[in-house]
């Protein structure tokens, strides 16, 4: 099975465990907003935590928990950054504050947001404490996309991109039981978020006007000036190496090897098709 066949059934299986977490909400209106929120995502945050699971020799119903919290937390997360970002559009429809009000959106992630670390604190402690630092990494990114200098742009995007990321694979490492592998497997994460960034901050720089540039985006932009396509091609392909380096040294179950192997190129396809480009 390719990770694209592996992605489509596993998205509804997440999307499923979605429904179910939705159901146990009693209050009506965090219901309402929580189901607008994680309504309509791709889930591929949730499918990895999934994919790498199964590919270290894990169950997939081990994962489903750790896979679904991701996916509150990435959802929380976008709302969030919505407000800050004044976005009006999320995934096709109208942003969530655009259709609540800010306030009323803050205070519904403020109970998805725990809700999800309760969630993956089944783990055990090392992997609730090691959510909460990758949550925390993630606010730090966000006031760094916000407010951070050109120069700091690798720093922001590790940050507010990768640290989600890396949740996928931690939580894979101990839906494993693999701990071992643990510190290889974030490294992992780290640089799938980060190759899926530089991408997505370039596919920007190539369709918005520079002055309308906002965030990482807009950092990049100011970092390379006319030279961001030769920038993204070296910095892709240098993390790229570095990530195959990785996967070289762990035990992957060997059906699962080649589908790792081509996921930065998995990425990088999917994003510039969406975005109407061929290649770069």
């Amino acid at each position: 099975m390719s990770l694209l066949e592996f992605w489509g059934k596993t998205k509804s299986t997440i999307d499923l465990m979605i429904e179910d977490f939705l159901k146990g909400v009693k209050e009506w209106e965090v219901l309402d907003m929580s189901n607008y929120i994680m309504k309509d995502g791709k889930r591929f945050r949730g499918t990895l935590t999934l994919f790498f699971t199964e590919a270290l020799g894990g169950s997939l119903e081990s994962a489903l928990k750790g896979a679904v919290a991701t996916e509150i937390l990435h959802s929380a997360s976008l709302a969030l950054d919505d407000i800050v970002d004044y976005d009006v559009t999320r995934r096709g429809d109208k942003s969530a504050w655009l259709v609540y009000g800010n306030r009323k959106v803050i205070f519904v992630t403020n109970f998805l947001i725990p809700t999800a670390l309760n969630m993956i604190s089944s783990y055990g402690e090392i992997a609730l404490n090691t959510s909460i630092n990758l949550w925390r990494d993630t606010a730090v990114g966000a006031l760094k996309d916000l407010y951070g200098k050109s120069e700091e742009y690798e720093l922001t995007i590790d940050l507010k991109t990768s640290s989600l990321f890396k949740l996928s694979t931690c939580i894979a490492s101990f839906a494993s039981k693999r701990v071992d592998l643990l510190d290889s497997l974030l490294e992992m994460g780290r640089l799938l978020g980060v190759m899926y960034q530089i991408i997505d901050d370039y596919i920007d720089i190539r369709t918005v006007k520079p002055g309308q540039l906002v965030g990482s985006a807009r950092q990049l932009y100011d970092l390379t000036g006319d030279k961001a396509e030769e920038y993204v091609k070296t910095n892709f392909t240098k993390y790229k190496e570095t990530y195959l380096n990785i996967t070289k040294s762990l035990p992957f179950i060997q059906k699962f090897r080649n589908d790792i192997e081509q996921m930065p190129d998995f990425l990088v396809t999917g994003l510039l098709n969406e975005a109407g480009i061929d290649s770069f």
